[in-house]
């Protein structure tokens, strides 16, 4: 049995203070605030008890990826998110010929668990833009055919809970479609899409934006088809300001999104409609370098961030960061963070019963955090972790 009181809590519905825990089994069993601590309770004065952080988008950490051949691999990457504050994720997959895919999807699926960590797998790619590639590599990047749509929902094996793709592609709708049958959220990501083709593929099922303003983004007065000249065109993220439908992600690191735009995005649809991500590669808690994975050469700098070539290649950082940023970069209230980080991951992929929130019933999933925002102490199941140094 786990007994532990902190000086507040967020929950994240309500911010309380004096707060006592307890938890069996690996759930709460009680919480209740304004009390004085037990005497048998672990005791955190001048720290905030939040839930562990639910992360949709993690390629990998501590220099190792979630397409990797070795389970030790991949368990090393999960365990640097736990330690870091993250206590339920998707691993994701990026684009790599079909086979590869299958391959990976297929190593994973029994690795999902829905008390976590890893709570499902998110598919980015290969069915993107080539104009909006990022860090994929264009030649993996293809049409969602039929075979190909089914080959990774059979692979999988009921494990996919984000897709991400362009819908702008050809049978893309279709796909659409198929992949939200099969239990996946759908999204689009790394896409030109127009507002209107947002809007057939939102009848198809899309209901989700990867990374809003993060290879999303039209160029300049683009040429309208359907006009028959050039116009301005609101595309992924004008789209997303005014179709409730849709709900997104930011990757809050200070680098992929300016805060400022971070943060009204946040005021204008809510915090109910967005969720932080990491986008945290291999690359995540290895020192400044050179660094090769998945056939990306990229560099990882003194400031905490990677580049290849001259763009960002994903991010270096775990979720705590973006937490960080939306508070001291972004403006946000802490209490709007960590919805942004907990509770609204956790309603999209549908495992708000028990993760993203603290109170009776809920996975004892917790994250201490100290005035700074640093890590204190992480419990999965009501165990206690071993936190990262660098948190």
């Amino acid at each position: 049995m786990l007994s532990l009181w902190a000086s507040r809590a967020i929950t994240p519905d309500e911010v309380l203070a004096r707060v006592s825990l307890r938890a069996e089994a690996g759930r709460i069993v009680e919480l209740v605030s304004d009390v004085d601590p037990h005497p048998d309770a672990e005791k955190f004065p001048d720290v905030t008890l939040v839930p562990g952080l639910v992360d949709l988008q993690v390629n990998g950490g501590d220099g190792a990826a979630y397409d990797a051949a070795d389970p030790e691999k991949r368990a090393r990457a999960t365990h640097f998110h736990l330690r870091s504050g993250t206590t339920s994720l998707l691993a994701t997959v990026v684009s790599a010929t079909l086979d590869q895919l299958e391959a990976s999807l297929a190593r994973l699926a029994p690795e999902v668990d829905s008390s976590g960590p890893v709570v499902g797998l998110h598919l980015e790619g290969p069915f993107l833009a080539e104009a909006k590639a990022g860090a994929h590599e264009r030649r993996f990047l293809c049409d969602p055919t039929p075979e190909a749509v089914e080959r990774l929902i059979a692979s999988a094996r009921g494990t996919l809970r984000l897709v991400t793709l362009a819908p702008e592609r050809r049978g893309a709708l279709d796909a659409i479609r198929r992949f939200a049958e099969a239990g996946a959220v759908v999204a689009a990501g790394h896409s030109l899409a127009s507002s209107g083709e947002l809007r057939r593929a939102i009848e198809h099922g899309l209901s989700f934006i990867t990374h809003v303003g993060n290879a999303s983004d039209w160029p300049s007065r683009p040429f309208d088809p359907e006009a028959g000249f050039r116009r301005s065109e609101p595309g992924m993220v004008g789209t997303f300001l005014f179709e409730p439908r849709l709900r997104g992600s930011l990757i809050l690191d200070g680098l992929h999104l300016h805060p400022e735009l971070a943060r009204a995005l946040v005021e204008l649809r809510g915090a109910e409609s967005m969720a932080l991500v990491s986008d945290a590669t291999p690359a995540a808690g290895l020192p400044p370098g050179h660094y090769t994975w998945g056939g990306l050469d990229a560099v990882i700098h003194p400031g905490g961030y990677a580049t290849a070539g001259e763009g960002l290649a994903g991010s270096v950082n775990p979720l705590i960061q973006g937490v960080r940023t939306a508070v001291g970069g972004a403006g946000l209230a802490l209490p709007v963070a960590i919805r942004l980080a907990t509770a609204t991951p956790a309603e999209i992929i549908g495992v708000a019963g028990r993760k993203g929130r603290l109170g009776p019933g809920h996975d004892a999933d917790l994250l201490l955090l100290g005035p700074d925002l640093s890590v204190r102490a992480v419990y999965r199941a009501g165990e206690r972790v071993k936190t990262a140094p660098s948190t």
